[in-house]
């Protein structure tokens, strides 16, 4: 059965984590957990509830938040058969806000700030590609499917920071330029904008305007404990 976001309640034949591989995949998830607190604090900024852009980088970092509960054995996350299939929606959603602030890059006018959006928007397919063939690579055993855990994990938290780049630089544009994206009734986007476009660049645009929350166990109703021998690695 397949529940939200992709996940599954399938359970298939565990193999348990050795210390080493638990420490590695505990390490791999926390950096993936601050990236997500990161994106979140960047999506809190826009104030249009119909945003797409928003929308869906508000669904994958929760998605994310899932594969970081599962590396400390806790989440809806239980096999890593979920995990996959988690990361390939994932995947999915990438691509789909590719489209989106494809679209909403074509309303800034030329400048830094729209070749900075760029350059980050660009990177998204080819890790989405190549998190979705690490997906679909067949595996047999312990190592070999740890190092497939391994990888997914490491290759969704390279597309993560892209994307938490690409709505933080989109919230630039949008601010700087009055741009805001709306979901017509008919399910159509729709792109305003307003005034005169100055692309002179300005360096205190330029800054980063990442901020981390601490108050990020509103993802999950799920208690937080430390990773353990007993959370399961299946032979995909």
């Amino acid at each position: 059965m397949v529940g939200k976001h992709g996940t599954t309640s399938r359970s298939l034949r565990p193999v348990k984590l050795d210390a080493e591989e638990q420490a590695k995949i505990a390490k791999l998830g926390l950096e993936m957990k601050l990236i997500t607190s990161e994106m979140d604090a960047e999506t809190d900024k826009w104030e249009e509830p119909d945003n797409d852009i928003v929308k869906r980088a508000k669904n994958m970092s929760s998605m994310a938040f899932s594969m970081y509960l599962f590396t400390r054995g806790d989440g809806p996350l239980k096999t890593t058969q979920d995990l996959f299939v988690q990361a390939e929606y994932f995947a999915e959603e990438g691509n789909k806000l590719y489209r989106t602030v494809k679209d909403f890059s074509q309303r800034v006018p030329q400048c830094g700030h729209r070749e900075e959006l760029t350059s980050h928007l660009d990177r998204i397919p080819s890790y989405c590609q190549q998190l979705q063939a690490t997906l679909k690579t067949p595996t047999y055993g312990k190592a070999a499917t740890f190092n497939k855990v391994d990888s997914a994990i490491q290759e969704t938290k390279n597309l993560m920071n892209t994307i938490a780049k690409v709505v933080t630089t989109s919230f630039i544009c949008a601010t700087k330029f009055n741009i805001d994206y709306r979901r017509s009734p008919g399910g159509s986007g729709r792109w305003r904008g307003q005034g005169a476009f100055d692309c002179r660049s300005n360096s205190s645009d330029n800054e980063s305007m990442y901020s981390s929350r601490s108050d990020d166990m509103q993802k999950s109703s799920s208690s937080s404990k430390p990773f353990s021998s007993s959370n399961s690695l299946d032979r995909a």
